[in-house]
């Protein structure tokens, strides 16, 4: 079993109806080096849950309040956005398929190997960092965004479109002075330094996207091919 960690802020959520069952998977989960929080019950989840920080949910599907799918269902009416790990001793492959559907990670049958727990408990909090980090991106370029005046829209429009400043005075019926004070606000809110930067930025929020790593430039290492 791997000690590295994806996260020192993550934390894993345990809900079970049984306390001894809740307390043997914290004490397993704790064994892997993630802060665990354990509830007995949905209702006391539901009130100290957060989206504030990575983490994911690991639930028995079988509680008499709210079964684990009801728990999922409503997490999701209430935007908890956190990946869903389900165990249980009952599975059934219509039940598994319907967690999957609503979004869980994985369905665990009992009894099930730790490596497997750890397995998909990491395969959850990796999706839950990615999932905040979106959310935070996401923020963050439509706080941006909203800053920008209806007039400075227009413009940015037509410079994604590759227009030059004259066509664009000529577009919006303004001075070429007025585009040129307008594309440096564009600039400064957007705090970007070219339009392919800004592209990339439009492009990002339009398809909930984050930020491309540096790809190194691999297609300059591309063979050659002479067309005949």
């Amino acid at each position: 079993m791997s000690e590295k960690r994806i996260s020192e802020d993550a934390v894993v959520y345990v809900v079970d109806d049984d306390p001894q069952a809740c307390r043997a998977v914290s004490e397993l989960v704790h064994t892997f080096g993630y802060q665990v929080r354990s509830y007995n019950t949905a209702e006391e989840f539901l009130e100290n849950a957060s989206n504030d920080r990575p983490g994911c949910v690991v639930l028995d599907l079988r509680m008499p309040e709210a079964d684990g799918l009801e728990l999922h269902r409503r997490m999701i009416e209430r935007g908890l956005n956190l990946p869903v790990v389900i165990i249980t001793a009952y599975a059934e492959t219509s039940v598994t398929v319907k967690s999957i559907r609503s979004g869980a990670v994985s369905v665990l049958d009992k009894p099930y190997a730790d490596d497997d727990l750890w397995t998909h408990v990491q395969e959850a909090i990796c999706k839950s960092e990615k999932e905040l980090r979106l959310s935070k991106h996401q923020a963050s370029l439509e706080e941006r965004l909203k800053r920008l005046s209806p007039q400075d829209r227009a413009v940015l429009q037509l410079m994604l479109a590759g227009e030059k400043n004259r066509t664009i005075a000529k577009r919006l019926d303004v001075s070429l002075r007025t585009v040129e004070n307008r594309r440096r606000r564009v600039f400064d809110v957007m705090e970007a330094d070219s339009v392919a930067q800004l592209t990339r930025m439009v492009v990002e929020y339009e398809h909930k996207l984050l930020p491309k790593k540096d790809s190194n430039e691999a297609w300059l290492a591309l063979p050659f091919e002479r067309v005949a």
